[in-house]
């Protein structure tokens, strides 16, 4: 979140209602400071980064695949491919972008359904972020606009990496739950 600036505050009970873009004057990224985390929230962050790779970097994708057994380790080489990887994917775009107005919008994948999922169910960000992201997938297969062999290969590597590719839940709860998320359209 710090690299993008941006800074928002949940209202009635959903996320982000309320913001505005400040941007940092530096980010120190420690490495260390991962293994002081529980193993959920190390997952959670995770999520995003599945997100920077499917949005905008191919071979950050095939490298989550490759080596999830050392990501989820925590090895040192890795995490660093993934924290540099991510911030220069995420930077790239605010950079173009700042106030989200056309492609800072890639960095919503996953997040209309994720946060509506986050409301009903009460998970956490990362674990919504992970649905929201099969759900926007499915919902790409059935438009068309991606293979079924694409989607379970998104599905494959959240399970490789333990984060959720299903759950159950009312979808009409869901449903109302994204007419009030910012991101909608």
């Amino acid at each position: 979140a710090s690299v993008g600036g941006k800074n928002g505050v949940n209202y009635g009970g959903y996320k982000n209602l309320v913001g505005t873009f400040n941007q940092p004057e530096f980010v120190i990224c420690d490495h260390q400071l991962l293994k002081t985390l529980p193993e959920k929230e190390v997952l959670c962050g995770l999520a995003e980064v599945v997100k920077h790779a499917l949005i905008k970097e191919p071979a950050l994708l095939v490298f989550l695949e490759q080596n999830s057994a050392g990501i989820l380790d925590l090895e040192q080489a890795a995490i660093e491919r993934l924290v540099s990887d991510s911030v220069e994917i995420k930077s790239a775009i605010v950079s173009r972008d700042e106030t989200e107005k056309g492609e800072r919008r890639l960095l919503n994948f996953g997040h209309t359904f994720g946060h509506a999922i986050e409301k009903v169910n009460s998970m956490t960000h990362g674990e919504a972020v992970s649905l929201g992201m099969v759900m926007a997938s499915a919902l790409s297969v059935r438009k068309g606009l991606l293979t079924a062999q694409e989607d379970q290969r998104l599905r494959n590597l959240l399970k490789r990496l333990q984060l959720p590719s299903n759950f159950a839940s009312n979808p009409q709860n869901i449903l109302d739950a994204i007419t009030k998320d910012k991101k909608r359209a």
